[in-house]
């Protein structure tokens, strides 16, 4: 079972029609419950890609190294 992306930040971006919250589209959201995992999968993997292209530092380590920071 492929768990949904959502993070129940549920707003669709008016210009890219994707959803702030998880980076899928509405119908890629209403279909989820009705897709096997392999699909669930594919849309795991464009979501990742979409998160990259949003935030190009998206899972980079965000720190100088410094502890004090």
């Amino acid at each position: 079972m492929v768990p949904s992306p959502c993070i129940n930040v549920c707003q669709m971006d008016a210009n890219s029609g994707l959803c702030l919250g998880c980076f899928r589209t509405i119908g890629e959201i209403t279909d989820w419950s009705r897709l096997d995992d392999t699909a669930k999968t594919d849309i795991l993997a464009t979501v990742a890609s979409r998160r990259q292209e949003s935030d190009p530092n998206e899972g980079e380590l965000r720190c100088n190294g410094n502890r004090n920071d």
